[in-house]
């Protein structure tokens, strides 16, 4: 770390001052990121008012910057001002720690991969170390800051309200899921009072990562986008709401679902986001904010992040060109249509330049539609041409900037070119008719309207059926006749003193399936019919997993009406112990409760008044010596038999010898001496070194490695196949190498299907369909495997990843992260289902087969525990 020099601390400085729990960690979340952590827990107490620790699994500080790691304008991420062009981490200016340690005491512990033991250092606060001392904790980073404000006592009332609390809890959680979704490899963990809050694992994309923050419903009405553009460079991918879904079920009340990013920073840009409403929403005046993920990728030269201390705002120094490529992209998804309908809600007219060949007053052959106007005047027309030229030049200028602009969409394949107004729909008779009225429209003014009166609408005549002629009636009362009743009308006249019936007037106590019996609930005992339909409701279930609960119990009571006078007994048997015990423990409660006893004679009790005055309490030495006491000898156990046997170093060394010799050691290397049957283990001889080997451990990494290399999922076919795409595949690039890979031969009908073991054993089936003379060749995606949740597409394209990027050849390096971690379950289920006593022979035999699989670097488990313990070395002298 080196301090900033003076010229920069004044253009950067922003006086940082900590005011919330979120700010607090928000500056610790970006130090840890920045430190290249895959793993943080975030944890508070009293909603961060006491303690708010957040620990991290990165690089650690070294050991030379730990005296200024907390000193103001002291940073290793930038030396001078020129470097925010080129930056590339979310902290820069030196001020975060430092503003932390003067409100709050902080403790900072932190080991690096070169550290023997992590080091815990406490702060004062200027920033400065006081003490230090060892720690337990791993490699990197934990910062614990307590009682925070507690020299500010005006800003700690301001949380004395359990609402501002429970605000400022969202917040955090807020920000945690904004960072979680732009960093898919990062394992996220909020705990509060040493609850879990929330938590996200690592994924392997976005998609996964977006769908772990707000859901798989709302994830199903999300589509994948992406655009780039040249001149200037801008790239913006996410995931935004599919045209023509649910508006409230893809957006939400508050913004908290709408992640906008710059450079992998959340942001809060009010254009952008106003941009992204007028397309996405129905009503761009309802304050819904829609659910998306966005983030927009541009030179860092080209985005200020100076501009608050929060770091949430950013100035872009091509505003228009973002906005104009963020509305490009947005056209292309939802097209044209959308954006008309905006500036009349807002009240603002946003003009695209005009095309080449494109003038005012000058209309396209596939623009020349009729213009009708409902309201004529005399200066209508001349404005009605002047809109007509102006959409048709707008539209041509939609069309040159798409000429210019590559968007890629997984909607490609059902979006075609969208005009301005789909006038195949419009009956323009009725327009006609429209215009005729308009012409009678002074005839028509002349009329006195029927009025509805208020004594006409209550008596419920001031409408009537046009089919039946019968009155309209506003509301109708329904009331429930009985048979005694004339009409129902005496019935509804009650009492005023008479209670209703169908009204709840007080609780009722309600019979549960449990009873509280001295403090703890016990299940009541069940008949037995109903045991017998416990039993029975998950063999119908099963036969038909369609059948609703109703017919579940119908079904049980007829099976148990036609039970044998056997089975029967057996049921009633169990009821009757089941009831017994429920009996007995109600009694034991009873006995035991001192209402109970209330009536039966107490125990006497020794109180100091009714003690005589010439005995005093024993003394506290008595009471010593009373428990200290040597305890009577017990009967102890019969002991067991024992013999000696004659040991001696030289003698077991002259046979570990013997062992080692090349005519008994086996080709590994590696000899067996016997079992240690209370460690389920094996104590071997590798070497001079007496070692401990645990068998289940190799046989677990050789099970796994046999999957990894010769199982193929199961694959189902799909009901709808999926088009595969540049747009869903990630760009034409892993295309060709999809295109490149092993095929079987053609079909009668044409189709041909990829074979390559590389997709057939990580359970994808994908045809490539012939082209005809108006259509090109495809490929669709028509199987892939059911065995685990999320598997999609996403995988296929992490195959053709690592094809393109590190040349895999064989299955086992192009195996998705998801089919990993289910081979890992799958070893580990079948590891468990070995023999716990395996003879000699099977242990020799794993041995032999891990020297001949697994190299010296692997050797390790699943879980990353190694095969041998280490126990001793033999000594070659006495």
């Amino acid at each position: 770390m080196k301090h900033l020099p003076a010229e920069t601390v004044r253009l950067l400085s922003s006086s940082q001052v900590i005011n919330s729990v979120v700010n607090v960690v928000k500056e610790l979340l970006e130090n840890s990121l920045d430190a290249g952590s895959t793993s943080i827990d975030v944890k508070l107490e009293n909603y961060g008012l006491d303690r708010i620790e957040v620990r991290d699994n990165g690089s650690g500080i070294e050991a030379s910057d730990v005296a200024v790691m907390a000193v103001k304008h002291y940073t290793s991420k930038i030396s001078c001002h020129e470097d925010l062009e080129r930056l590339e981490t979310y902290g820069f200016r030196g001020e975060a720690l430092g503003s932390i340690c003067a409100v709050s005491e902080v403790c900072v512990t932190t080991k690096t991969g070169a550290d023997d033991v992590s080091i815990q250092y406490t702060l004062d606060v200027t920033g400065h170390i006081v003490s230090q001392r060892p720690s337990h904790l791993g490699q990197g980073t934990t910062v614990c800051a307590l009682k925070l404000f507690k020299n500010l006592p005006v800003r700690r009332q301001y949380y004395s309200n359990t609402k501002k609390c429970k605000e400022e809890m969202k917040k955090v959680q807020d920000l945690l899921m904004a960072y979680a979704v732009v960093k898919p490899g990062l394992r996220v963990t909020l705990t509060h009072n040493k609850a879990v809050v929330w938590q996200k694992a690592r994924v392997s994309d976005h998609r996964a990562a977006l769908m772990a923050v707000i859901g798989a419903a709302c994830m199903a009405n999300l589509l994948p986008l992406q655009h780039r553009q040249e001149q200037p460079e801008i790239t913006i991918q996410g995931y935004f709401p599919k045209p023509g879904c649910d508006y409230t079920s893809s957006s939400s009340s508050s913004p908290d679902k709408t992640f906008v990013f710059v450079n992998d920073r959340p942001v809060h840009h009010k254009d952008i986001l106003k941009l992204v409403r007028q397309f996405c929403s129905e009503d761009p005046s309802c304050r819904r904010y829609p659910t998306m993920m966005m983030n927009i990728i541009i030179p860092p030269s080209t985005v200020d992040v100076n501009v608050t201390p929060d770091k949430t705002q950013v100035m872009l120094h091509y505003k228009e060109a973002v906005l104009s490529a963020v509305e490009a992209m947005l056209v292309s998804l939802y097209g044209a249509a959308a954006k008309e309908a905006s500036p009349s809600a807002t009240g603002q007219v946003h003009k695209e330049p005009a095309a080449e060949g494109c003038s005012e007053g000058i209309i396209p052959d596939h623009q020349n539609v009729p213009q009708i106007s409902l309201k004529p005047s005399d200066a209508e027309p001349l404005e009605t041409s002047e809109n007509t030229s102006a959409s048709a030049c707008d539209a041509a200028g939609d069309a040159s900037l798409n000429q210019t602009v590559s968007s890629s969409s997984s909607s490609e394949d059902w979006i075609i070119n969208k005009s301005l107004m789909d006038y195949e729909h419009v009956d323009f008779s009725l327009l006609e008719d429209d215009v005729v009225s308009q012409e009678n429209a002074k005839c028509l003014e002349d009329q006195e309207p029927n009025e509805l009166s208020a004594e006409s609408w209550s008596a419920g005549q001031a409408l009537k059926n046009p089919v039946t002629g019968d009155c309209l009636e506003p509301v109708k009362l329904h009331v429930p006749t009985t048979a005694g009743d004339a009409g129902g009308v005496e019935k509804s006249k009650r009492s005023p003193l008479k209670k209703p019936a169908n009204v709840i007037v007080e609780k009722m106590a309600k019979l549960t399936a449990y009873d509280l019996i001295s403090n703890r609930s016990v299940r009541q005992p069940l008949s037995a019919c109903a045991l017998f339909e416990q039993e029975t409701r998950a063999a119908i279930l099963q036969e038909d997993p369609r059948v609703s609960l109703q017919d579940v119990t119908t079904a049980a009571k007829e099976r148990w009406e036609s039970l044998g006078e056997e089975d029967r007994k057996k049921y009633e048997e169990k009821a009757r112990k089941a009831l017994n015990s429920y009996n007995l423990q109600k009694k034991q409660a009873s006995d035991t409760d001192p209402s109970t006893t209330a009536g039966k004679k107490q125990p006497k009790v020794d109180s100091p008044q009714s003690r005589p005055q010439g005995l005093k309490r024993k003394s506290s030495q008595q009471m010593l010596d009373k428990l200290f006491a040597p305890q009577p000898l017990k009967k102890s156990a019969p002991a067991k038999l024992s013999r000696s046997l004659p040991f001696s170093m030289a003698a077991l060394r002259q046979s570990l010898k013997r062992l080692s010799c090349p005519s008994h050691a086996s080709p590994t290397g590696i000899r067996l001496i016997n079992r240690l049957s209370s460690h389920a283990a094996w104590v071997a001889l590798r070497g001079g070194e007496l070692m401990l080997l645990n068998p289940f451990r190799v046989e677990e990494a050789l099970l796994f490695k046999r999957l990894m290399e010769k199982n193929i999922l199961p694959t189902v076919r799909l009901e709808t196949p999926i088009q595969l795409t540049d747009g869903l595949l990630g760009g034409s690039e892993y295309t060709e190498v999809l295109c490149g890979m092993e095929k079987r031969l053609p079909e009668l009908s044409g189709d041909t299907y990829f074979s390559d073991p590389r997709l057939v054993a990580n359970g994808f089936q994908v045809k490539l369909s012939p082209g005809t003379l108006s259509t090109e060749r495809h490929m669709e995606l028509t199987g892939m495997a059911d065995c685990m949740p999320f598997f999609s597409v996403a995988d296929l394209r992490e195959i053709l990843a690592a094809i393109k990027d590190r040349n895999a050849q064989t299955v086992e390096k192009c195996r998705p992260l998801k089919v990993t971690h289910y081979l890992e379950g799958e070893a580990v289920r079948l590891a468990r289902q070995l023999l716990l006593n395996p003879s000699r022979d099977d242990v020799e035999d794993t041995v032999t087969r891990m020297e001949q699989q697994l190299n010296e670097s692997s050797q390790t488990c699943i879980h990353g525990r190694p095969f041998f313990h280490p126990l001793v070395k033999v000594p070659e002298k006495d």
